[in-house]
């Protein structure tokens, strides 16, 4: 038959163990780390599409044409003002401006190389944008969910942190060291059930005969493998 004072320090114990316990969930709750993976090798992938430097170099390309249509223009409309009549004014101007022909076609080519390029790039990166879009709304939900549970185990952690120290005061003093201390050296828990078949719920050792009598008797016992107190009580699985 457990006495009361052990009856008192399983309390203890099971308020401690669901402390150990939060904790534990709290560490290996995952902050959706393959998820995140997915997520970068699709942005991996948009930018391999390489639709961003493309459209900006067509556009950099084009604003240059347009820069040597203007100048051309602008020649043109000197030479044909009736202002410019010395013949060597009229060949420079020409130079000048077949130059900027020159230049003009040169680029001529690679702007049209970039009007293939392009709508092939945009259209992968378009398809690897929705994949983007639904996978970063995926991460989200997961987050918020991971959140949720955050704040769950941190309110039970706060009741249960406020239910220790009544349920301490409970326990005899000198006890309650020893319970600690074993607590402290066993990674939070101080206390074990014996099980149906003779053994250490904690740590599986199998129990000496007179273990489990002085456990039975609700005298205070240890386990000879993990240290901890023994509890015993009827109807254990």
């Amino acid at each position: 038959m457990d006495s009361p004072g052990l009856q008192r320090l399983w309390r203890l114990h099971e308020i401690d163990s669901g402390l150990v316990e939060i904790r534990k969930r709290a560490a290996a709750l995952d902050p959706g780390k393959v998820l995140m993976a997915d997520l970068r090798a699709l942005e991996n992938h948009y930018e391999a599409t390489g639709v961003k430097a493309l459209s900006s170099e067509l556009t950099d390309l084009e604003l240059k044409q347009k820069g040597f249509e203007e100048k051309i223009k602008k020649i043109d409309k000197e030479l044909y003002s009736g202002k410019i009549v010395n013949p060597r004014e009229v060949e420079a101007f020409e130079k000048e401006k077949d130059m900027f022909r020159r230049q003009r076609a040169e680029l001529d080519a690679r702007v049209l190389e970039l009007y293939e390029l392009v709508p092939a790039a945009t259209k992968a990166a378009d398809d690897i944008k929705k994949k983007l879009d639904a996978k970063r709304a995926e991460l989200g939900d997961y987050q918020k969910r991971v959140l949720k549970e955050q704040e769950r185990l941190k309110a039970e952690f706060s009741r249960l942190s406020a239910m220790r120290p009544e349920a301490a005061k409970a326990i005899d003093p000198g006890l309650l060291v020893r319970y600690d201390a074993i607590r402290n050296n066993q990674g939070g828990v101080g206390m074990s059930k014996v099980t149906k078949l003779s053994t250490c719920e904690m740590c599986g050792m199998k129990l000496p005969v007179k273990s489990i009598e002085i456990a039975k008797e609700g005298r205070v016992v240890t386990c000879e493998a993990c240290h901890r107190i023994l509890y015993f009580t009827e109807g254990l699985i």
